[in-house]
């Protein structure tokens, strides 16, 4: 790659700065954006940009290389920066100039002190190995340790952690329409910028700074939460729709759920939920899978259905819901000696967590245990999640799809119609024996269809999770008759239990997603 954009990023921006008018260096930052974003942007150029990832990590690139980095804002609390924009010889400062203002001899005025928003993000928690394919350079062993590991949604997974710092606006917002507001925990956005390693700012655990891996942003591409741009409807899609999605629950019971075609369904359709409104809160329902055998070996196995979910959906994480996990790690954010770690619920809009009970042994649920128990009981029924600082808390909007895989006939932490909707009891259609590894077989032996119908599948899954669908007048109708008839038969039977108002609103939340 010969074009200096790429190559010599530093040397542009020198150039751009030599060139600049005096009565207009204000904007500077502004024109470094759209000079980098205008070249960058293009389809066909901006495939030629490097990408940091597992890959491709940190220690595989030169300082100053320009790299694009797929990533999820997990921490917007770290303090802005100062740095010296303009310096008396002539060389602007920011972006990791490696002589920014370092041959300024007299006092530092006070006027060419400009703030540098900071910010950190970490690889997209959950992501599928098939979103973002296609990076131009051959792959790595070099291998990355991370540096602030605390700072990842998932214990003791591979990923990177990186130091964002932008030029900023007097409102903490990067010089990019795409970004019309600031930056949020959870956010997705593709980050073009120029890789250094730089100080982290000292906290109070850690008082003597250390390098990090740090990117200079130069612009940035807000992620949407499909991941992967869907349409809705899909035209291409629109004549076989109905044969596809019955294809779908096939595969999803056939390679995930021991060929259970029914709870496969109820699979899909909780996998697709989305927050279609808080006010009046219309949540996405989540789901318990009950008769789960746990695997036959370690406790904390991940489920076939994970990897087959991985598979259509581009977010999808599974957490162990084990006595040690509950009891010794946290479930929000928070902020120990000015630093925000990260919990294992943090993650991005659009994201399915598989919550699994198999490796629960006898023992007891300490204060923590309980806390956690509490927090994710509340995002199950409100999709919100606490951000938890020293003297305060605060609450952040989420919108992710729960699935609960437990070995009871209900679950151990969460009682259906509260916390949970939908209660389904596993009905494999193979042996024992062999349903119970078909539950747990590794991805690697799970049957792909055919890449164009994966493809397809991708395509219909993606459009539902952002598509507005309406209930028409008939099928309204006969939601309200059928519930109608229901809760009058239940309420005449020996037991005397009636339907409530909630079950009328869950078939219409089901009839959504169909």
């Amino acid at each position: 790659m010969s074009d200096p954009i790429l190559t010599d990023p530093w040397r542009v921006i020198r150039d751009l700065y030599t060139a600049c008018d005096p009565a207009t260096t204000e904007k500077f930052p502004k024109f470094v954006t759209e000079h980098f974003k205008s070249h960058l942007q293009a389809p066909d150029v901006f495939a030629q940009v490097p990408v940091l990832d597992l890959k491709h990590p940190p220690e595989s690139f030169s300082d100053g290389s320009v790299v694009v980095f797929h990533a999820m804002i997990q921490d917007t609390s770290i303090s802005p920066e100062l740095y010296l924009a303009f310096s008396e010889n002539g060389v602007g400062g920011g972006w990791g100039l490696p002589d920014g203002g370092t041959n300024q001899t007299g006092d530092v005025r006070t006027s060419d002190l400009r703030e540098c928003s900071v910010f950190w993000a970490v690889t997209i928690p959950g992501l599928s190995a098939w979103c973002f394919e296609g990076n131009p350079l051959s792959e790595t062993s070099v291998a990355h340790c991370c540096m602030r590991p605390h700072k990842y949604p998932v214990p003791d997974a591979p990923h990177i952690g990186v130091q964002l710092k932008a030029i900023s606006t007097s409102h903490g917002q990067i010089y990019d329409e795409t970004l019309a507001r600031p930056l949020r925990t959870t956010d997705l956005s593709s980050f073009v910028g120029i890789l250094t390693s730089e100080p982290v700012q000292a906290s109070l655990e850690q008082p003597t700074p250390s390098n990090v891996v740090t990117l200079h942003v130069l612009f940035s591409i807000t992620i949407p939460s499909s991941v992967i741009p869907r349409l809705f409807p899909d035209s291409s899609l629109i004549p076989t729709i109905k044969s596809l999605r019955e294809e779908i629950i096939q595969w999803i019971a056939d390679e995930g759920l021991a060929g259970d075609r029914y709870a496969a369904e109820w699979v899909l359709l909780c996998a697709v939920a989305r927050v279609r409104s808080r006010t009046p809160p219309v949540l996405p329902l989540s789901f318990t899978l009950a008769g789960f055998p746990p695997p036959l070996g370690d406790s904390s196995t991940t489920p076939t259905l994970h990897h087959v979910l991985s598979q259509l959906f581009p977010l999808v994480t599974t957490v162990p819901l084990s006595l040690n996990n509950l009891n010794n790690t946290s479930s929000c954010p928070e902020s120990k000696d000015e630093d925000l770690h990260s919990g294992w619920l943090q993650h991005p809009k659009g994201s399915i967590l598989l919550l699994t009970e198999s490796a629960v042994t006898e023992g007891g649920i300490f204060n923590k245990g309980v806390m956690n128990i509490h927090s994710v009981q509340e995002m199950m029924r409100d999709q919100i999640l606490d951000y938890i600082f020293p003297f305060s808390s605060f609450r952040f909007d989420t919108d992710c799809s729960f699935v609960i895989v437990t070995e009871g006939k209900k679950s151990t932490f969460f009682k259906a119609c509260i916390q949970t909707n939908i209660n389904v009891l596993l009905r494999p259609v193979l042996p024992v024996d062999r349903a119970r590894q078909a539950l747990y077989k590794s991805s690697d032996l799970i049957s792909l269809p055919p890449p164009d119908k994966l493809s397809q599948f991708r395509r219909l899954v993606g459009g539902s999770k952002i598509g507005q669908v309406t209930i028409g007048e008939s099928t309204g109708k006969h939601i309200e008759e059928d519930f109608l008839q229901e809760r009058s038969t239940a309420t005449k039977g020996a037991k005397g239990q009636g339907f409530t108002p909630d079950d009328l609103v869950q078939r219409v939340l089901v009839a959504r997603q169909v």
